[in-house]
């Protein structure tokens, strides 16, 4: 688009010239040249700061790293890799085996706890009765009321113990968070299942609209607003530019980011400027229904701002020509 404006420039100074005889010499042609400089920084100067641009614009899902709550060997594998899946479904298998048996070894325990408690309260109520024929004593009467209460206690913890041991038995069987599917499917019977957080096993992607986030410079940031008009296009569908708005802006930059450590901050690590990520919605996202739009797709997007609103044309001009490109271009 610079050519081209730079080539209608230079036609106007060429017909100005031959056809309207205009005098040729030093200063009328570095006038031109001067003009046409300045009309060039002007345009592209002014169409920066009021109808920005961001190259750095992607498609992005978010995904779920499945982990399993419990740590063993995997014995089956359920899915297959791009496979629509529904909430609950499984995924795969640890093997139970340990699992189980933990839980018969505490509901073992329970029943025995639970005859304890049966017995001792038979018992407590047999030296009652003959406490009253003053046939038993009182310490014997304390001393079984104790041991009651701690069967009871003992009881109250085999039963969250067997709980938990319950809980693990089902947590074997690792399910799908919600609705979507797992891609890139590496996992094997075989190999080895531990509770390690944000180390997944697999890859969820969730059944939910992709969103599109575009990274601007700094410059131009008053002029990127909530519902401002945007256009995007996309590399995977060269030629096309579609609607959008503007519906979030994020307030903090990675480099303005900390989190709590022993170190101290050192700027001059971190001497990269931030970009201003700002997600964009399609006022028409059925037009992309049939289209392929994997998540990581590279895209454009450019914001309009209600100033100098005459420069959108142009901006627009380019955005398309950019997106032709990509017919003959990569990226």
């Amino acid at each position: 688009m610079e050519t081209l404006i730079l080539l209608s420039y230079i036609s106007l100074c060429v017909l100005a010239f031959r056809v309207f005889k205009l005098p040729q010499n030093k200063w009328t042609i570095t006038t031109a040249g001067v003009i046409g400089l300045f009309l060039m920084s002007w345009i592209f100067l002014y169409m920066a700061m009021y109808q920005p641009v961001s190259r750095m614009a992607r498609v992005i899902s978010v995904t779920t790293p499945i982990t399993s709550q419990v740590s063993g060997l995997i014995t089956d594998v359920y899915i297959e890799g791009n496979q629509p899946l529904t909430k609950g479904q499984p995924l795969y298998q640890i093997d139970k085996t340990p699992f189980i048996a933990k839980v018969e070894q505490l509901a073992s325990q329970e029943k025995q706890s639970d005859a304890m408690i049966s017995f001792l309260n038979s018992e407590l109520l047999r030296y009652q009765n003959l406490e009253l024929s003053q046939y038993a004593s009182e310490e014997k009467i304390d001393s079984l009321k104790t041991r009651l209460i701690e069967a009871k206690q003992k009881k109250i913890a085999l039963a969250a113990s067997l709980e938990t041991a319950q809980f693990n038995l089902r947590s074997t069987t690792v399910r799908a968070p919600t609705d979507g599917y797992v891609t890139q499917v590496a996992l094997r019977a075989g190999m080895k299942s531990r509770t390690v957080p944000f180390q997944g096993n697999l890859a969820f992607v969730n059944a939910e609209d992709k969103q599109i986030f575009a990274a601007f410079k700094q410059m131009p940031a008053r002029y990127i607003k909530d519902g401002y008009p945007a256009e995007v296009t996309f590399n995977t569908i060269p030629g096309h530019a579609y609607k959008a708005k503007v519906v979030q802006i994020n307030d903090v930059f990675a480099q303005g980011a900390i989190s709590p450590s022993g170190s101290l901050i050192q700027p001059e690590k971190n001497f990269q400027p931030g970009r201003i990520l700002v997600k964009v919605e399609l006022d028409q996202p059925e037009l992309l229904a049939d289209m392929p739009l994997p998540a990581g797709t590279d895209a454009h997007v450019a914001v309009y701002s209600p100033n100098w609103q005459a420069f959108s044309i142009i901006r627009k001009v380019i955005l398309r020509m950019q997106s032709w490109q990509n017919w003959v271009f990569e990226g």
